[in-house]
């Protein structure tokens, strides 16, 4: 939710139950204040993930839809209302071009030098620009440290199906955000055009314009 490698996730039966206390708090502290369209988007989101573990079976009858879309659209207004300099942008490694001239930080994933192999440094320079933090995950477990470490409070990130999945067995997701430790980070998510960790695509002018519309803050 890489979903910002691993960010984008939820889980097991006690975080569903949770999920729906967290639901129905939310929902009765808005009452008469929450406008119809944001208690859908409340139902739609508690149902999106109570449900994901049937997915399959629920494919079988036609019922399919898009997790990641429900929940960005969720998180969009708390997302855009962060400070700038509080959110990042965190791709995953399969984006980079396969000639990439990049090198490797401990601290910082992998460091991009803007060698035009990929659009990875066209988006970096976009971030700069609005204010954001860039980074580039090489796995779904260094880019949970990477956020703690960094303090990062939002984060649009991209990542396969198969990703997506692996996260939402595995990170704890509340209706104010994916729980990390102590820490709550508003996601994002793009998913990739495929299942591939070589060679990979987003929809680049999406998360331009994803970039552009969250990048004002507060």
């Amino acid at each position: 939710m890489n979903c910002i490698p691993g960010l984008f996730l939820v889980s097991v039966p006690n975080e569903r139950c949770e999920l729906f206390g967290n639901f129905s708090a939310a929902r009765m502290d808005g009452w008469g204040t929450d406008s119809m369209t944001q208690t859908c988007g409340r139902f739609k989101f508690v149902f999106a993930f109570f449900f994901f573990p049937l997915r399959s079976l629920l494919g079988r009858i036609g019922l399919r839809y898009d997790i990641s879309g429900i929940a960005s659209a969720y998180y969009q207004s708390e997302f855009d209302g962060t400070p700038a300099a509080d959110k990042a942008v965190i791709l995953p490694h399969c984006l980079i071009g396969d000639k990439c001239k990049s090198r490797f930080s401990k601290e910082d994933g992998v460091l991009c030098v803007n060698c035009k192999q990929c659009r990875c440094g066209e988006i970096q320079t976009l971030c700069r620009e609005q204010g954001l933090q860039f980074y580039i995950s090489p796995s779904a477990n260094f880019t949970k440290r990477l956020v703690q470490r960094k303090g990062i409070r939002a984060a649009i990130g991209a990542a396969c199906e198969l990703e997506i999945e692996k996260g939402i067995r595995s990170t704890p997701i509340t209706l104010r955000g994916v729980r990390l430790k102590k820490q709550k980070v508003i996601p994002q998510a793009i998913q990739t055009d495929r299942c591939d960790c070589l060679d990979n695509d987003i929809d680049w002018e999406r998360l331009r314009r994803m970039i552009l519309r969250g990048a004002p803050g507060v």
